[in-house]
């Protein structure tokens, strides 16, 4: 049995800017962190004795004889291209609900690649894993959408994430200290706004838009971060986020609008929708006091995190 992980994920600043026909002409400078919130694959090639054929268990179970017949496009579309042939058991669970804005498709994709090539015996690479899952999602599926979060999953971290034209990425850890980086994290607030979304007609909302005030807004960040100004990013991020609700009227919601409002009541540092839009996690920075009033306020809707740093990984394996 191999239990492989992988983790999700906040973007910072520079979401929408990872689309295909946008990095292509522009270039794109994502910034982000990995949660400690994860989707886990448990695999296992199915024992010789058990003829039923490859099981399957997520939001439902699936038993069949031949991959082809398998409902989940996803998990149907890696185990053909990762040419998985003998009978499988795999299950797949995560600790948050999906489409809430976290890129969990994306870091299910890569807990699946990883443990995948784990049971293969593959040797493993944080970038194979990216474009592995980049090539599923993006161009086998058709799924609409950017590339960092295939990235996030597979590297983990506080980083930058640069894109080529080319399409060629590089990940780089923020240039910021120890301390700053706590300060940091224990200034990010995460509250869920109670609703699921379709991320594929927002998604798809996203393209062929002018977005080049969002990545200069994302190098105007990187700068602040160099300096360590916790201020500055906070109200870029917002700026960001009011920028990126210009592209489509589907990235908020007037629930989501309501929200945003009462938060920003209590004078937050500064905020944004997670993900493409439409409903998901709100993450707000604030100070100590700001973050005691949201507590008091919202409840179980406020999710505790902490900072990930080492993205997809195995954390169980054995042979039998």
């Amino acid at each position: 049995m191999i239990i492989s992980k992988a983790p999700l994920r906040i973007s910072l600043f520079g979401g929408s800017t990872d689309y295909k026909e946008f990095y292509e002409e522009h270039e794109s400078l994502c910034i982000g962190t990995t949660i400690d919130k994860h989707y886990f694959s448990a695999i296992r090639y199915r024992p010789s004795i058990i003829t039923e054929g490859t099981l399957l268990s997520y939001s439902k179970q699936e038993l069949v004889k031949n991959i082809n017949d398998i409902e989940h496009p996803l998990i149907r579309e890696a185990l053909r291209y990762f040419e998985v042939t003998d009978p499988i058991e795999l299950k797949v669970f995560s600790d948050i609900p999906s489409r809430t804005g976290l890129g969990g498709s994306s870091s299910f994709c890569a807990s699946l690649i990883h443990s995948i090539f784990t049971l293969q015996g593959r040797q493993i690479d944080k970038k194979d894993i990216a474009e592995g899952a980049i090539k599923l999602e993006r161009e086998i599926l058709g799924d609409a959408g950017g590339v960092q979060d295939q990235i996030w999953a597979a590297y983990g971290g506080l980083n930058s994430i640069e894109i080529k034209k080319n399409g060629d990425f590089f990940v780089r850890p923020l240039p910021v200290s120890l301390e700053f980086k706590n300060e940091l994290e224990s200034s990010m607030l995460l509250i869920y706004t109670g609703e699921q979304r379709v991320t594929d007609d927002i998604a798809k909302s996203h393209q062929n838009k002018d977005k080049k005030t969002i990545l200069d807004i994302a190098r105007a960040a990187y700068k602040a971060f160099e300096r360590e100004n916790i201020d500055d990013i906070g109200s870029l991020l917002l700026s960001s986020w009011r920028e990126k609700s210009k592209i489509s009227n589907l990235i908020s919601t007037p629930a989501v609008k309501e929200m945003a409002e009462a938060i920003e009541a209590t004078g937050c540092i500064g905020l944004k929708l997670l993900g493409a839009g439409g409903c998901g996690f709100l993450m707000v920075i604030c100070n100590p006091f700001q973050k005691t009033l949201l507590k008091e306020k919202f409840g179980s809707k406020v999710m505790p995190f902490k900072f990930d740093d080492e993205g997809v990984r195995s954390i169980y394996e054995n042979g039998n």
